[in-house]
């Protein structure tokens, strides 16, 4: 149970906030979580679990003897035998928006050695910052490029073992490309870390925020603003974990997954947000891993990328589609129009904040409405009113949907048999095409709501209706 500090609190919790308050106050604008941890007092002893079993023991063996070649080495990562990695060479980059009104989008060219078509996605290995690695290392007392060998503790059952690390590397390289030091800290974490804390207050602290009665804590004090290891390591100064516990307990540093825009004949292009993560109000808004990254090669950098299958996404062609997306989400379905011909039919429904702004690709688009291979645009805008054809101005696609068009786009899917094709955010963007279209084929069909939603979910077991969407 928490309470306010006026209670009585055990004496294993007294004096135990000051000495945090003053590492938490350090951090950048973390005033707010000071004022809720001064508000505590821990009055009973948190049920301690049994001790936590490591599953690696960590030998020092001097300095790394052999240096791979920069880029070689990451093909050891073991990701997937059966998708491995190829090296591509960043071709071209260049930014599709410049006001700081709208998010900041970038197009970049590689060269691929897999074979890709339209509606294809790939996974890109991405890294940790080189600032973040080495904040971290200071902050673990480790030296960069010392060789550690990791042996399995006697015992351990080989399922429990995590397949992405490597049991021979240095320090740097498995901080940088094989751990997500970004992570939220699961318990098992904490629960590690609180055995690390050379202050048992501070060890205390961990061990109740991992706990079944510090649930609620760590939520409203971790978890809802986004700490990470670092950080959590700035407020728990006397912890000191060893790397073979933390590569136990960090995640993978996951692969992240970018759709084909473009097929060229160096390679292919794609499209990226650089994503900034907001937290919680009292926490610094944290760089996404990936995109900063991104943005910070030029050309000639090289990338390590394998093509994922996706064969729910591929353009039905020769035949007809209405294709719906919004933001980045439009980008796959330039390839679409690409690889179209005049005798298809190809309806085609984009969402974008501003006309001025971040249009992406209207001028490709409009040179395929002109050539015939795109038959009919319509568009929506989220934050300015612009008015089409007819005097309507929508906001968000499924406003088009429920507008003028809806008669149409219905009688292309139930008369022509048109498939659709929907790319974007799954809560927003998806959620809200597929209420839009049972709200058309209840009103301009006459079927009821089951029935609408029945024949969109046959459309999708027959591959009609195809998702491209992301969380």
């Amino acid at each position: 149970a928490v309470v306010s500090t006026q209670s009585t609190g055990e004496p294993w919790i007294a004096g135990l906030w000051e000495p945090l308050l003053r590492q938490i106050s350090s951090l950048p604008r973390e005033e707010s979580l000071s004022a809720k941890l001064a508000a505590l007092s821990i009055t009973t002893v948190p049920t301690v679990a049994a001790p936590i079993k490591q599953i690696y023991n960590l030998e020092w063996e001097g300095e790394w003897e052999h240096s791979f070649p920069h880029g070689v080495d990451k093909l050891l990562r073991p990701f997937s035998d059966s998708s491995p990695f190829y090296p591509s060479t960043i071709l071209t980059m260049s930014a599709l928006t410049s006001d700081d009104r709208v998010k900041q989008t970038y197009e970049l060219g590689i060269s691929v050695d897999a074979s890709y078509g339209p509606g294809d996605s790939f996974g890109l290995l991405c890294e940790n910052s080189d600032t973040e690695v080495t904040a971290l290392l200071s902050r673990l007392s480790l030296a960069p490029h010392e060789h550690y060998r990791l042996t399995v503790v006697e015992g351990v059952k080989p399922r429990l073992l995590p397949k992405h690390i490597l049991l021979e590397c240095t320090p740097w390289y498995a901080l940088k490309y094989t751990v997500d030091i970004h992570s939220l800290p699961k318990k098992a974490l904490l629960k590690y870390l609180a055995e690390c804390c050379e202050e048992q207050k501070e060890g205390d602290v961990l061990q109740y925020l991992a706990s079944k009665e510090g649930s609620s804590d760590l939520n409203e004090l971790i978890y809802s603003r986004g700490l990470s290891l670092l950080e959590l390591l700035t407020i728990f100064p006397s912890c000191h974990p060893g790397l073979g516990g933390l590569l136990q307990f960090l995640p993978r540093l996951n692969p992240r997954y970018y759709s084909v825009s473009r097929i060229t004949q160096q390679g292919l292009k794609f499209v990226f947000n650089l994503i900034t993560n907001t937290r919680h109000p009292a926490t610094p808004p944290l760089p996404g891993v990936c995109s900063s990254w991104l943005n910070s090669l030029l050309p000639g950098a090289t990338l390590y990328t394998y093509r994922r299958k996706n064969d729910s996404f591929i353009p039905h062609l020769p035949g007809r589609m209405i294709l719906i997306g919004a933001g980045t989400g439009v980008s796959p379905f330039l390839g679409f129009l690409d690889a179209a011909s005049t005798s298809d039919h190809v309806t085609l429904i984009t969402g974008n904040r501003y006309r001025a702004l971040d249009s992406l690709y209207e001028r490709e688009f409009r040179e395929h409405l002109s050539s015939g291979k795109l038959s009919v645009w319509h568009r929506a805008f989220s934050r300015d009113e612009v008015r089409e054809e007819g005097g309507e101005s929508w906001r968000y696609v499924q406003d088009v949907i429920r507008g003028s068009p809806g008669p149409e786009l219905v009688k292309e899917i139930t008369e022509n048999v048109a498939s659709v094709f929907v790319c974007g955010d799954a809560k927003g963007l998806a959620a809200g095409v597929w209420e839009a279209l049972i709200e058309g084929l209840e009103l301009h069909t006459g079927r009821s709501r089951e029935e609408s939603e029945w024949y969109l979910k046959e459309m999708r077991t027959v591959k009609r209706y195809c998702e491209n969407i992301w969380s």
